[in-house]
Formats: C-alpha cells, sequence, structure tokens
C-alpha cells in the first residue's frame, strides 16, 4: 500500500507541473515521422488509402466508408471536421446527401458524399453520443466546485478537471457501452454496419438483397468505436444464421466480403476485450478457450469465413492500426489477437506521436489518445494510403486541434 501511494503522489506531481512543462524545452516528437511496421518478411506494408480505392474501381462503382467516433461526448459537428480534411486530403468536393436517426432513442446517421476525378467515396458517419447523456447529466453534480446543498468545498484543480472530463464524460460512455444501459447504442451501431453493408434492419436481423453488395467498403473508427464496429459486425452475422431464409448467410456473406480496409485511429479492442463480448445476443459457452471469447478474433473468423462463401475477394483484407506509444488507450494489434486467422489479412500497425514529449518523461495523455483526427500523417494516409520507400507528403499540422472534451485543463482549446 505505501508504495501504491508513492506512486499516486508521484503521478499527481508530475501532471501537476505538465502546464509548466509546456512552456519549456528540451522537448522532442519520437514519431513525427510514422514508423510503420511490416506486416511480414517480404511485406514492406505499403497500403491504399480511401482514394486509392476509388481509383481502382469502375467510374460508375462507388466506395463506401463507415466511419463512427469514440468515447467522449462529441457534437453533430465532429463530422463535418472529419469530411472537411477528408475532402483536402484527396482534393475533393463534399456534399451531405441524408441526416437520418437510427436506432430508437436519438443516435443519427448522416450520409456524405465526395466526388474527385471522377470517382465517388461516400461515407457514413454514426453519431451516438445523445444516447450517454443523461447519464453523465446525473453525475454532473460532482464535477464542480459546489456539491448540491449550495456549499462550496475544496477539489484541487487538475483533479477537478480529471473528474469532470475523463470520469464524467469519457469513462461514463465505457462504463454505459458495457452493461444493458448500453443496449441503445449497440442497437443503433447494429442498425449503422446493416447500413453499410447495403442490407435492410428490421430492429434484429440485417437483410442483404441479392446484388446489393457495396463494391467496396472501408470501415474508420475511432477509440471505443473499435469495439463497438466489431461487436456489431458479430451480430449481424449471428442474426443472419437464425434467418429461415437460409440464403441470407451467403448474401450477407458477399456484403462482407467487400470490406477492403480497415483504419483503426487509437484501437482499444485489446483492452476492451478482456471483459468479453459486450453484445448481449451471443454468450460464448463456458468451454470456449479464453482467447476465442474477443471481439477481435472473433470478427476476423468471422470474416475468413465470409470471404471463404462469397466470390473471390481481390485481394487480402488490409488492416492499419494508427497508435501513439504514448497514448495510454491504444494498443497495436499482434498475431495472438486474430489467432489462427492472422495469416488471411495484412495487419500494419503504424506508430505516429500526436504531440511532443517533455523530457522524455511524458506526453499530454489526453491530445495523446484524442489527437488522431487532427495528426496530418495519420489524415493523409487514410486518404491516400502509403507506398513503402517513398517520403510521406510534407504537409504541415491540420489547425482546428481540440479534444471533445478538454480533460485536463479547461483552457486546453485556447492553450493550442
Amino acid at each position: 500500500m505505501k508504495r501504491i501511494g508513492l506512486w499516486l503522489v508521484a503521478l499527481c506531481v508530475v501532471v501537476a507541473s505538465v502546464g509548466f512543462l509546456f512552456h519549456l524545452t528540451p522537448y522532442s516528437t519520437p514519431y513525427a515521422t510514422p514508423v510503420v511496421e511490416k506486416p511480414a518478411d517480404g511485406d514492406a506494408g505499403s497500403f491504399d488509402g480511401l482514394l486509392n480505392l476509388a481509383e481502382a474501381l469502375p467510374p460508375s462503382s462507388v466506395v463506401r466508408v463507415l466511419w463512427t467516433h469514440g468515447m467522449c461526448t462529441h457534437p453533430p459537428s465532429w463530422i463535418d471536421d472529419r469530411l472537411k480534411r477528408l475532402g483536402e486530403a484527396v482534393g475533393g468536393t463534399v456534399e451531405t446527401m441524408s441526416l437520418r436517426p437510427v436506432g430508437s432513442r436519438g443516435a443519427t446517421l448522416r450520409t456524405d458524399r465526395i466526388s474527385v476525378r471522377g470517382r465517388t467515396i461516400e461515407v457514413k458517419s454514426l453519431t451516438w453520443s445523445s444516447l450517454t447523456a443523461p447519464y453523465k447529466a446525473a453525475l454532473a453534480y460532482d464535477g464542480s466546485t459546489i456539491d448540491r446543498d449550495g456549499v462550496p468545498f475544496t477539489r484541487a484543480t487538475l483533479n477537478r478537471e480529471l473528474k469532470r472530463g475523463l470520469i464524467n464524460d469519457c469513462l461514463v460512455d465505457v462504463v454505459v457501452l458495457g452493461g444493458p444501459n448500453g443496449n441503445d447504442i449497440r442497437d443503433a451501431m447494429n442498425e449503422t454496419v446493416c447500413e453499410a453493408l447495403a442490407g435492410r434492419f428490421d430492429g434484429t436481423k440485417c437483410d442483404v438483397s441479392e446484388g446489393d453488395s457495396p463494391a467496396a467498403l472501408a470501415i474508420v473508427t475511432e477509440s471505443l468505436a473499435s469495439k463497438m464496429v466489431f461487436d456489431a459486425v458479430l451480430h449481424t452475422w449471428n442474426a443472419a444464421q437464425a434467418n429461415p431464409d437460409k440464403a441470407a448467410i451467403g448474401r450477407l456473406a458477399n456484403s462482407l466480403a467487400a470490406v477492403r480496409m480497415m483504419y483503426m485511429l487509437a484501437n482499444q479492442v485489446p483492452l476492451l476485450d478482456v471483459a468479453g463480448r459486450m453484445a448481449l445476443d451471443a454468450a460464448p459457452p463456458a468451454s470456449t478457450p479464453a482467447r476465442a471469447h474477443t471481439s477481435t478474433a472473433g470478427v476476423f473468423g468471422l470474416l475468413s469465413r465470409a470471404r471463404r462463401l462469397s466470390p473471390p475477394a481481390t485481394g487480402p483484407l488490409t488492416v492499419v492500426a494508427f497508435s501513439d506509444p504514448n497514448d495510454l488507450l491504444s494498443y497495436r494489434i499482434v498475431p495472438q489477437h486474430l489467432a489462427e486467422h492472422f495469416k488471411e489479412f495484412r495487419v500494419i500497425n503504424v506508430l505516429v506521436s500526436n504531440d511532443s514529449t517533455y523530457f522524455g518523461y511524458m506526453e499530454r495523455p489526453d491530445t495523446a489518445h484524442c489527437g488522431y483526427p487532427w495528426n496530418p500523417h495519420v489524415f493523409d494516409m487514410l486518404a491516400r494510403g502509403y507506398q513503402a520507400g517513398k517520403p510521406l507528403p510534407s504537409i504541415s499540422r491540420l489547425s482546428g486541434e481540440v479534444c471533445p472534451t478538454n480533460i485536463l485543463f479547461e483552457d486546453s482549446a485556447t492553450r493550442r
């Protein structure tokens, strides 16, 4: 206990000093130039971006993208930010096509189209923050400096901001998703995945009509969204297996086989998988080996089976996992996560720095985790891919970099 107490004291001292350290040197950015890990011997790690996918299709075909935000409150304008950056990165024009509710409690699905050099990229973006807002509001009484009886109490500034931002706004999303209160989020995610697969969702199952599978599908997940999407894909497959229409599983397999790329920003699946499947519809039997309980192994096994059931797919499915080594909530994808399915996919880990490291001791934890969308290299690689042996484009840092919630400092948005 004494040792734990000393570690806590040390952590508080270090984090409390972070505001002072920001104005001092030396500082460094270890992965200012991203490091791309080779997925295998003889594979240098090159991968396509969304523009490459679009250019590989006939002009009349559309690349569909499913994009979902992660934990912490995200206003609907998060989509405007991502689409503006993506449109600039590929040199295209953006047009909003539709905005509609999904699920039954207020989540929304927005569809935008990016037109670039005679090609089309269609982006479907899910916003679900409204579903956890009531739970956050219930905890707001313990995030201020005044108690509910109007009597002031003392709370250190740093601790107050951590309680208000990290706990009351961000981790609440994880807690809600992990239990029955997360069913509304799962319903919205299930419907969104079904639409991305070109299916019709009836509240339980996803039915894809013959010939409606997308030409190519890419998935972009931020933070907690990786777990949400994986569980929704597993639910969709399980529901199709129970469909009296025995041909339904084949049509769904064709849509799943259309997945060409996954781009995972701040991937949290390995961490959240220790809790097992969050989807409440298909608990694994007690005799199943622990590794098989994970969404990661389950999804890759499912995608492997779908590709075998469908017409031959074009090339392997490539997963690109972007990780800042100083991001406390981000994990690389390694072979044991994919169990026996690893050889059937290309998994490429890309190490980046979302902020500076001060004195070799720390990087701001909030920007380390939420900085992927404004990291210029991450966005450029997502949009235009990566070619091993060729220099990355020289681009300036993107503007407007603000975390969805200011975890450490109330004035962090103005200080950056």
